[in-house]
Order: structure tokens, then C-alpha cells, then sequence
């Protein structure tokens, strides 16, 4: 285990989980670790859950759910062989893959597709009444970009620059978080907002309850371009009635909350994990509701990684809509 990780136990999530019976680790030969979050965000709490699934139905392993700094820090762990598995964005995953971008001078080929869990939606964020009315009109504008280290930082300058548009010189770039991108929506000091997230977003809520929010909408001719660039990305539309105001479906696109994992972990041992994930999505709802919307249309969503051949195996057992597609898409 890196120095930089912190092992959590399960133990909180024994009276929620405890229904599954009693693991026994005692003959456990591989050791996997997840590599998540802080304690109490939502990443660490499917990691955890995932975790004891696996752990009380695939006993040639135990799997632990690891506290980090988030996705950005996941990605670069597991590919330095840090962990094993790891929640991720399905973008930044694709990167490390193909080692670009953030993580070029890494080696290509090492972090596969999994499964994805829950998707995220691009939000360009605006006020009614205010100068941005369109994409072409972040031009000149003051934009939130989100904070330095998260991904949807990344997102954000992956639109500007489809855009043509260079921070600094094209625009004026504030590299906040959320919440701060909100207040000063709110107060003025900003223009339009750039997040890459899972719907609802509160910050969002709460600055709907003080101002009109708009959401720009994203063009199928914007879309098509950005994700020849960014395979990964998917067409999503943020629903109507998501926030206060916005009466009409917003077309979007976006990525997955995904589990990622590495190729070294053997094609038998992901196979079983897999199974186990998927034969038990019942009860890992009763520990997030994210679970409940997991099936065999959405596992691949968001992916431009190949798959673990033992993810793969059972896919393709379990006649997962699309596989032979996905499979023929992620081997060019």
C-alpha cells in the first residue's frame, strides 16, 4: 500500500451491509485496493460498498476502499502501480491509457475500462438576462473553470479550447470550485460557469432559489466535434425540472463515474469481482441509490478504454447489449 493512502475499514458500513453474512479473509491471496476519495464524499461510499460485496463472494481476495485526494490523484496512483482499482472519471481514465494530456510521459495501456456507475453532464452555467446567451459568447467573458486538481477542470478547458478559445487571451479564466463559481454568478463577478457533474448540482439549487439560472444547451455539431477529439464523452441531456426555472430538457453531453482497474490485476479474479458487482446491484442500492440505476445498458457508458479481458468475459456471458460494438470501437 503507498504511503500516501489511507486504509479505511468497513466497519461503518457493517450494519448496512451486514446482510450479506460474514466475510472471512483468511485465505484471501490478492490484495486490491480501491482507490477513492475523502471519507464522506460519494465515491468512497460505492468504493466501500463494492469492497464488501466483493469480499464476502470472491474469496481469493481482499479488497479494501482507499481514502485519497480524488480522481485526479487515483489515476496517477494506479497507473504508477499504486492500486489496483480506482474511481475515475471515463475521460481522465482515457488519458492515462493513451498516456495524454495530464498524463502523458505515463505508460500507455495500463488502465482498462471496468464498469461505470453513474454519469456526469457537462453544465455551462449562465444567469438570465446576462451577456452569455451561446457558447460563442464566452468570447471576452469572465468563465469558471473549476478548481486546479479536479476533473472537471479538465472538461472545461477540453470545451474552451474546441472552442479556439486560449484563457488569458480569449477570455478570462477563474479557476475556483463549484460553490465559489456560484457566489460569484450570484454577486456579478462572473460571466457563465464550466462543471462537469452529477445532476443535481446543489451549489446550482441554491443559486436558482437567488438568481434565474440558464443552462446553455450543446449543439449536435459542437458534440460530434469534441468527442472525435474525446472519445469518451457521451451525449446526455440534463433532464427538465432539474432546477428551478428550466421547464425544458438542456442537450448536454458527459462522461462516466466509472470504476477503472489495471491490467495487471488477472483476467480470472476480475471476472469473479465483476460478477459479484453485478449479481449483488440489489443490495448495493440499499448503500447508494446510484446502484439502483446500474444495468447492463449502462455499465460501458462513458468508456474509450478497451476492457479488462476478465470484465470482458463476463460481459460477453452475460450478453451485455453493444459489447461486440464497444469491443470493436475501444481495439482501433
Amino acid at each position: 500500500m503507498n504511503k500516501y493512502l489511507k486504509s479505511i475499514g468497513l466497519t461503518a458500513f457493517s450494519i448496512v451491509l451486514g446482510s450479506l453474512g460474514t466475510a472471512s479473509f483468511a485465505n484471501a491471496k490478492t490484495q486490491i485496493s480501491i482507490g477513492s476519495c475523502p471519507v464522506g464524499c460519494t465515491a468512497y461510499t460505492w468504493s466501500a460498498g463494492i469492497a464488501d460485496v466483493i469480499n464476502r463472494n470472491v474469496s481469493e481476495v481482499n479488497v479494501t476502499a482507499e481514502e485519497t485526494k480524488g480522481y485526479v490523484a487515483n489515476v496517477k496512483l494506479l497507473n504508477s502501480g499504486d492500486l489496483e482499482v480506482s474511481m475515475a472519471t471515463t475521460l481522465s481514465s482515457y488519458g492515462a491509457y493513451v498516456a495524454k494530456g495530464a498524463y502523458a510521459g505515463g505508460k500507455p495501456g495500463q488502465i482498462l475500462s471496468w464498469l461505470s456507475i453513474a454519469p456526469v453532464a457537462m453544465h455551462v452555467i449562465t444567469l438570465e438576462g446576462g451577456p452569455v446567451n451561446s457558447l460563442a459568447d464566452l468570447k471576452g467573458k469572465r468563465v469558471g473553470m473549476g478548481q486546479p486538481g479536479g476533473v472537471s477542470m479538465l472538461d472545461a478547458d477540453a470545451m474552451m479550447e474546441q472552442l479556439g478559445l486560449t484563457p488569458g487571451t480569449d477570455f478570462k479564466d477563474f479557476r475556483v470550485k463549484l460553490g465559489n463559481m456560484a457566489n460569484m454568478l450570484a454577486d456579478g463577478n462572473l460571466d457563465a460557469a464550466l462543471w462537469n457533474g452529477s445532476f443535481p448540482l446543489p451549489p446550482v439549487i441554491k443559486l436558482g432559489a437567488k438568481k434565474k439560472v440558464k443552462l446553455l444547451p450543446i449543439s449536435d455539431a459542437f458534440f460530434a466535434d469534441i468527442q472525435k477529439k474525446y472519445p469518451p464523452y457521451f451525449r446526455i441531456s440534463i433532464p427538465a425540472g432539474t432546477y428551478k426555472g428550466i421547464d425544458t430538457a438542456t442537450p448536454s453531453y458527459g462522461l462516466g463515474n466509472a470504476l477503472v482497474i489495471h491490467a495487471k490485476v488477472s483476467e480470472d479474479i476480475v471476472y469473479k469481482m465483476t460478477k459479484a458487482i453485478m449479481e449483488n446491484l440489489d443490495h448495493l442500492k440499499t448503500v447508494h441509490p446510484a446502484f439502483g440505476r446500474v444495468n447492463k445498458n449502462t455499465v460501458l457508458n462513458g468508456f474509450g478504454a478497451p476492457l479488462h479481458p476478465g470484465a470482458l468475459r463476463y460481459y460477453r456471458e452475460i450478453n451485455l447489449p453493444g459489447i461486440e460494438e464497444f469491443v470493436k470501437r475501444t481495439s482501433n
